[in-house]
């Protein structure tokens, strides 16, 4: 049986559309899913014994759920302030980048980065009840190709 792997420390790296503005935001991010599907279509033409399929154009989406924080004073990012930034971004036709890795840490053959051009299709911007910590859950969609790197650039 192989080895499970738990994460525990990925990186969480998500642009704000300036090539400098990279934000690791590892340390407020809860969960994470990254979902990559591809459209179906059915090629069967007469004759055929059993349907036949090919695989269309790819779509990816992200769903990211922080720890909301309105100031940088104990060390994370403004999540609040990176939200409206994202949300202008994406209304004005703009996109940014994500990166994601299972540990935060170097790129390798055993710690690849995947990226992807984004824009925000979705924010909540409460999401909690009495007593809960206050979340804000993100959903992005893709903005062009999924890169997987296994070495630095």
């Amino acid at each position: 049986m192989g080895q499970a792997i738990v994460l525990t420390n990925a990186l969480i790296a998500v642009g704000t559309g300036t090539a400098s503005a990279d934000r690791d935001l590892s340390n407020r991010v809860k969960s994470i899913k990254w979902n990559e599907e591809f459209e179906e279509h059915d090629v069967t033409t007469f004759g055929a014994t059993v349907r036949a399929r090919a695989i269309g154009l790819g779509a990816s989406s992200i769903d990211v759920e922080l720890l909301q924080s309105y100031t940088t004073s104990d060390g994370g990012e403004n999540v609040d302030d990176l939200v409206n930034t994202w949300r202008d971004l994406s209304a004005s036709g703009k996109q940014f980048l994500i990166r994601v890795r299972k540990a935060n840490a170097a790129k390798s053959a055993t710690n690849p980065e995947y990226s992807m051009p984004v824009v925000m299709a979705k924010r909540n911007i409460f999401d909690g009840e009495v007593g809960d910590v206050l979340m804000n859950s993100l959903s992005f969609l893709s903005a062009g190709d999924v890169i997987r790197s296994t070495t630095s650039s």
